[in-house]
């Protein structure tokens, strides 16, 4: 197995690639030709993307919509149940030790005489469970956000560049739900129909709820939830997803969202539209050419009953990734505050 200079897969053979990297960790003279791009917009060294829409300004604004101070969590459980996909491994939960330890008189007894508690630790895919998908998860052409080489990204260190720790004080703002499957009349919608620009429009106008610069954009298909109610659960990974179509691209670049979040696994439409296309083509747009941090595999139900009893579809959000060095991605609680 091996590539040829472009990155392609090749049988049997290798090409080294045909760029240089310079000491910043960028490509050497690479141009992204994908428009629209946020490239060089907020400064060549750049490594945090489109989270830099929200400035104090916003954060300021958006805490001003908490009127009951009702809290919501976002996220799915963090056990062996969820929706892992098939190519990573599953949530294992394990106890260092527990009260069983202190019932029998373990050795535990010995070591620390009069204690009694427990320990636990949690081995998973950062990707496993509600979660973001951070600047340094997508490549396309050798290179990430902002022109920065793939190679950053390595096995030993992680991503020394657009890692998620360097969002740590971010994705805190006004939150906004389009609930695409209530606005069409539907439990949830169907696997492979691509939600548009036109949709996503179509649905804020129903809502009376508008986009604005900042803002962390949830939309609800109601696809994780008919996870949880298969009884094979291999029927949700054969047939496919709703999701965002490809024309989303430069709605999102318009409106200058900060992130996306929807409640399905890649957050764009399985299959793809186009099946020339190489494997989750949205995620290059949006990631590696808009810069945009995307939120997967959250939970919207009772969001969208609280946005629909109350007729207000924006809150304050609260959704900032663990401080994980080198990290990609990073399981996360979001919190939506009305």
């Amino acid at each position: 197995m091996g590539r040829t200079a472009g990155g392609e897969y090749v049988e049997g053979a290798w090409t080294a690639p045909g760029f240089s990297v310079d000491g910043r960790g960028k490509v050497v003279g690479l141009v992204n030709d994908n428009v629209p791009n946020n490239w060089g917009r907020w400064g060549e060294d750049d490594q945090r993307g489109t989270v830099n829409f929200i400035t104090p300004e916003v954060v300021a604004a958006a805490a001003a919509l908490i009127r009951t101070g009702r809290t919501v969590s976002l996220a799915v459980p963090l056990d062996a149940t969820g929706p892992v996909h098939p190519t990573r491994p599953g949530v294992v939960h394990l106890f260092g030790y527990s009260g069983a330890d202190h019932v029998v008189g373990s050795d535990l007894g010995r070591i620390a005489p009069g204690f009694q508690g427990a320990d636990d630790y949690l081995f998973m895919p950062l990707q496993g469970s509600t979660q973001w998908d951070g600047l340094a998860h997508i490549f396309h052409r050798d290179a990430m956000y902002n022109g920065f080489w793939m190679g950053n990204v390595e096995g030993f260190a992680g991503a020394r560049k657009c890692s998620i720790q360097l969002l740590k004080d971010s994705l805190t703002s006004r939150g906004v739900l389009l609930d695409v499957a209530r606005h069409l009349g539907v439990d949830r919608c169907e696997p492979g129909v691509p939600i548009t620009a036109d949709l996503l429009d179509a649905c804020a106008d129903a809502q009376g709820v508008g986009i604005r610069t900042g803002d962390i954009l949830l939309v609800r298909t109601g696809h994780v939830p008919w996870f949880y109610r298969l009884e094979d659960k291999r029927e949700f990974w054969s047939v496919g997803a709703p999701g965002l179509a490809l024309d989303t691209v430069e709605w999102i670049h318009g409106k200058e969202i900060a992130a996306l979040a929807v409640d399905n696994i890649a957050v764009e439409v399985e299959p793809g539209e186009d099946p020339e296309q190489p494997v989750y083509p949205l995620h290059v747009r949006l990631i590696r050419d808009l810069g945009l941090t995307l939120g997967e595999v959250w939970w919207l139900e009772e969001l969208a009953t609280e946005c629909a009893e109350h007729g207000r579809y924006e809150f304050f959000l609260t959704a900032s990734p663990l401080t994980i060095t080198g990290g990609a991605g990073s399981p996360v609680n979001p919190i939506a505050v009305f």
